[in-house]
């Protein structure tokens, strides 16, 4: 790592709005070691500067509909146990509780994958929200009783469902990050028309960029900036280009296009680590983020913006987030 990398990397806080390294967690890998198993473990997230990770319990569509928040509950307390027997590692469920960090800390935030989660229960919403989960990613690659999704051709709601709606909602009483991630259009605008809140897309790409379903689309990317929202650029390759391999360039392509539609203040990292099959050429795990700092100062962008981008819209963001 160059001294001006460097130098970024220990002035500014960095945060990764989505990865699935708790699924690997609980199927025996171990990640206090440096390891070639996972994209994460402590010694990667320390050799990247991660300040804050994004824990996601992704809920696999095939325990619907009644076993969906056992499952979710499994990785939850996985998760916990992990955060209790690390010493590194600190539960985040306020913006307040950031400030509190040291330096050496990583704090974890907890997220669910799938809003069939909560198996259609307002109330199970909420006991969600009460064991520490601060966002919910409304559906993920098959639709469920939200919202459509994006990879789902059956589309049944035509967006939202009256549930989902109700959800939306709730989300905003009680101060739950939505995350749009993996909905489709139609959802995605139904959301936008009725949430009070900011709202995310915690790892996705720029459609413009790759056509692909669950990248967004132009409108997509205003909508999302006019709100105070952020989104989160994965690093999934074919998601990010057709080319192979995929390299770091192809990442900051997209990085680029978000910025030129929705400014600046937008973006964020949401790399899906531990979510991939193949993974991107020089940044293959978390400990290679430096690369990804290098290539944006490479591109022209200032201190201040790879600042923005590697963790400080995340927390203005989150700041709006508080206790209630």
């Amino acid at each position: 790592m160059s001294d001006p990398i460097e130098k970024i990397y220990q002035k500014h806080f960095i945060a990764d709005l989505h990865c699935d390294t708790i699924g690997k967690v609980i199927k025996g890998a171990d990640i206090r070691k440096d390891n070639e198993e996972t994209q994460i473990d402590i010694p990667k997230l320390k050799s990247g500067g991660v300040n804050l990770q994004v824990f996601a319990s992704f809920v696999s569509p095939r325990f619907a509909p009644n076993h969906c928040a056992r499952r979710a509950l499994v990785l939850l307390e996985s998760t916990y146990t992990l955060i209790e027997n690390n010493c590194e590692f600190s539960l985040i469920r306020y913006p307040e509780e950031i400030k509190k960090l040291k330096k050496s800390d990583i704090g974890i935030l907890l997220a669910i994958e799938g809003g069939d989660a909560i198996e259609g229960s307002i109330k199970l919403l909420r006991a969600f929200y009460r064991l520490g989960v601060r966002i919910l990613t409304l559906t993920w690659n098959k639709s469920n009783r939200i919202g459509d999704s994006a990879l789902d051709s059956a589309k049944p709601h035509n967006g939202l469902s009256n549930f989902g709606i109700e959800v939306v909602k709730e989300m905003n009483k009680l101060k739950m990050i939505i995350d749009i991630a993996h909905a489709s259009v139609k959802t995605f605008w139904d959301v936008y028309e009725n949430t009070s809140m900011p709202f995310i897309s915690s790892h996705t790409g720029a459609y413009a960029i790759r056509k692909h379903r669950r990248n967004l689309k132009d409108d997509q990317i205003k909508a999302v900036s006019e709100r105070g929202g952020i989104i989160g650029v994965f690093f999934l390759p074919y998601y990010i280009s057709r080319e192979s391999p995929v390299r770091i360039k192809h990442v900051v392509d997209h990085i680029d296009h978000i910025r030129d539609i929705g400014g600046i203040d937008v973006l964020a990292l949401g790399s899906d680590f531990d979510g991939m099959s193949s993974r991107v050429k020089e940044l293959e795990h978390a400990g290679q983020l430096p690369a990804l700092t290098e290539m944006l100062i490479k591109r022209g962008y200032s201190e201040n913006d790879v600042k923005k981008i590697l963790g400080g819209n995340f927390l203005r963001f989150f700041s709006k987030f508080k206790a209630r």
